[in-house]
């Protein structure tokens, strides 16, 4: 496969950080180059720390297209087997970020499928939440099952909490108070779900990992709808063909074919919380890219008379994660056929079908 652009095509995916670079998509013997669609990696993991030692639970690329508004979604489940310089034998996808954190989890990434992202964005699990309350919460599908097992989940932390009760590091009324508070008793296609419930409900492996990264892609999407939500209770967008909207009702109007300095200011306020809450490597030039294109996704679902969900599509990768396990060193994963794999990895994410 050949591109026709100097970027080293190699990958790995996360919420909400960031390859702003445009990407290609590949031919067998051609290449088509498509400066509308962007790129980033989002890790999201499960412990404190955001920039090496934890598991990373959450890997996905993120891409995004500046003209369309369109959203794409691709997890990679963690059990994957990867070639790890160093390591005599493959190790699993979530390795380096344990290792060295996410630059070296996007520097293997790369390696194995042949993608360049020079951009991430890593959150712990409480940043996560934090980032999802910032904007309301989420609306989820949520099964029965789902439900019973995210207040299990719940009744586990309760009782790791429980013993910081004797310590004196927290009080039984706070401990009660957080069990109650993130209990869910509702369920169906119109859950409504705060931050930790969120996370809870993305990180469920009691079925499979491949369903747990199917679960990670309903939350991240549905971030990126309430984020749509709060941009359209904010401001008024338009572009140059449609005119100023006439019910602006107190919103700032913004044009979204040619956004003043000062009108990106403004949506700058709106998704500083994407920001603040992750450890990244973006630029102020970066961020910009960002902002804007996440408006441009807003307005787009707006014209389609849609939510921000219309234009989200995920797949979860590789190929074999629904397969059965394979063992390597006594450790059971799934090695990938990497060719067929990167195959699929550019035909989903730089796609408009």
């Amino acid at each position: 496969m050949k591109t026709t652009r100097v970027l080293s095509i190699r990958l790995m995916a996360l919420l909400l950080a960031v390859c702003l670079l445009p990407v290609m998509a590949l031919a067998e013997e051609s290449s088509l180059e498509d400066n509308d669609w962007i790129n980033f990696l989002l890790i999201c993991n499960e412990g404190m720390n955001n920039d090496k030692g934890n598991a990373g639970n959450t890997l996905m690329v993120v891409a995004m297209n500046q003209a369309t508004g369109q959203i794409h979604l691709m997890p990679f489940t963690w059990d994957t087997f990867v070639d790890y310089e160093g390591y005599d034998v493959p190790q699993k996808l979530d390795m380096p970020y344990r290792n060295n954190g996410p630059e070296e989890a996007m520097k293997v990434f790369n390696d194995n499928f042949d993608v360049g992202i020079e951009r991430y964005m890593s959150l712990n699990y409480l940043n996560l939440a934090s980032l999802i309350d910032a904007y309301n919460g989420v609306t989820v599908d949520i099964s029965r099952a789902e439900r019973n097992a995210l207040n299990g989940m719940v009744g586990s932390k309760k009782n790791q909490l429980q013993a910081q009760v004797g310590t004196g590091l927290l009080s039984q009324a706070v401990v009660d108070m957080l069990a109650q508070q993130y209990y869910l008793t509702e369920f169906g296609p119109e859950t409504h779900l705060n931050g930790l419930q969120a996370v809870g409900f993305g990180w469920l492996q009691y079925d499979s990992v491949y369903n747990c990264c199917l679960r990670d892609a309903k939350v991240i999407g549905s971030l990126f709808h309430s984020v749509g939500e709060t941009i359209g209770e904010r401001i008024a967008l338009y572009n140059s063909e449609s005119g100023v909207p006439e019910d602006i009702e107190g919103r700032r109007a913004i044009n979204v074919d040619d956004i003043t300095d000062e009108d990106y200011e403004f949506l700058r306020e709106q998704m500083a919380p994407i920001f603040q809450m992750a450890f990244h490597n973006l630029t102020e030039d970066d961020i910009r890219v960002i902002s804007i294109t996440l408006a441009k996704a807003a307005y787009q679902a707006l014209r389609q008379g849609a939510d921000v969900f219309t234009n989200v599509k995920s797949m979860v990768l590789p190929l074999e994660a629904t397969q059965e396990y394979d063992i390597v060193a006594g450790t059971q994963g799934h090695l990938v056929d990497k060719e067929a794999n990167i195959k699929a990895i550019k035909e989903f994410l730089y796609s408009e079908d």
